[in-house]
């Protein structure tokens, strides 16, 4: 079969830029093809190459001949360039053909030298699993390689691993199913179903790559559905045993629903840090959890020590016991006091909002807001206040702020 690019001109050119590697077959692969099959075009700007050759070499030579810089390489044998074509960046990711073997289930593979279909088989899903063989210069149709039956199932919708040890030596593809999942709407056949299973009774997550684990979280959070999927975490607990309290709940539903609703005022929590979306999420997870089952959690999903010791602080008032890794209180540093509000942290007055109830959403948002553009003492104001301005009222907002004025009086906020 062959694949053709009459529909994607823009691509068709971005191709025909290309220098031939130095030695090997070159190859589009993994989500580029995956989508063309299925789109009939590439839905994002990046796309995936394998040489069976020499990728850092191929990078290098892409580099010199376009004059753009390899952002980086890899000691996989891997090599990373962003083109501009027609004033749009591509992220161009060159791997050399290999295969992945896990002496430790979960930990870094050790590769060797392979052809196309030996890579293809190494890799997460059959609709990722596919080639197209790329001549220089390019012509109008593509041939396509699918070893794994990747385009059957992309007619039948479903998510298929290659290989039944699949969970076990890589865990992070536990996360990357649901992200794909959701980003496809696609299900999930029974050999996936099964090896789900086995990997949550077996407690594969410990034996994960920490690294993985957090780079798919970072991934899910970039995601159009990012809410969706952090749902499916909980529903499916891929963690099994090894976190008994994190389980589904209709309060932690609620806290993803409200965490996903209030990721628009970036300007807002932006002063946490590049990875602020992420810190808010995991508070609205683990939220409830004891201190050290939530340490645990943090663990299993490979969170960074800065961002564990800003999500113990807000959920327990310290860093905790094994987070104590400097001196000094994160709550004092400048850079996070200069993005306080009435002297509260972003991620204190996040999980205020998330836990004072659904009917004060609305009024959250506009606090948000209000905050982003004015940076006001907004808690000076009474509810007769908020009232005239046409924002919700009740009880326990009207106490909140009662009580904060207080604590400003003092001299604590």
């Amino acid at each position: 079969m062959r694949v053709f690019l009459g529909g994607v001109p823009f691509w068709k050119s971005f191709l025909h830029r290309l220098v031939p590697p130095p030695d090997g077959k070159a190859y589009i692969v993994g989500g580029w093809v995956r989508d063309m099959l299925m789109l009939g075009r590439p839905s994002r700007p990046e796309i995936d190459l394998s040489v069976e050759g020499d990728a850092i070499l191929w990078g290098r030579r892409i580099s010199e001949e376009l004059g753009v810089p390899v952002v980086s390489e890899s000691p996989f044998g891997t090599s990373r360039l962003d083109l501009s074509h027609r004033n749009i960046s591509i992220r161009v990711d060159i791997a050399s053909c290999r295969k992945d073997q896990y002496p430790i289930p979960g930990g870094m593979p050790v590769v060797s030298p392979a052809s196309i279909e030996e890579d293809l088989f190494r890799r997460d899903f059959t609709v990722n699993a596919m080639a197209l063989l790329l001549p220089f210069p390019p012509g109008n149709g593509l041939e396509l390689l699918d070893p794994a039956g990747g385009k059957e199932d992309l007619a039948r919708k479903q998510l298929r691993i290659l290989y039944p040890e699949s969970f076990r030596d890589d865990p992070a593809r536990m996360f990357r199913m649901f992200r794909f999942q959701e980003r496809l709407g696609f299900g999930l056949s029974p050999s996936v179903s099964r090896a789900l299973e086995d990997a949550r009774e077996k407690g594969f997550l410990l034996q994960a790559s920490r690294s993985r684990i957090w780079e798919e979280v970072r991934h899910a959070v970039l995601e159009e559905t990012r809410k969706s999927i952090a749902l499916r975490w909980l529903e499916k607990a891929l963690w099994g045993g090894l976190l008994p309290s994190l389980h589904p709940s209709s309060l932690r539903r609620k806290r993803i629903f409200a965490w996903d609703r209030f990721l628009r005022h970036e300007k807002y929590f932006s002063a946490m840090g590049k990875y602020w979306p992420e810190c808010l999420l995991l508070l609205a997870i683990f939220y409830g959890l004891p201190r050290g089952e939530c340490r645990k959690a943090l663990d299993v999903f490979g969170v960074p020590v800065k961002v564990a010791r800003t999500v113990m602080n807000a959920l327990f008032g310290s860093m905790g016991d094994d987070l104590m890794a400097d001196t000094g209180s994160y709550r004092k540093k400048k850079e996070n006091r200069n993005a306080t509000f009435v002297g509260l942290l972003p991620q204190q007055v996040f999980l205020a909002a998330i836990l004072s109830g659904g009917e004060l959403l609305d009024w959250w948002d506009h606090f948000f807001a209000t905050a982003e553009t004015k940076r006001e003492p907004l808690f000076l104001i009474s509810g007769d206040d908020l009232a005239k301005e046409g924002i919700f009222t009740s009880p326990f907002l009207g106490e909140m702020l009662r009580e904060i004025r207080q604590l400003q009086e003092k001299g604590i906020l």
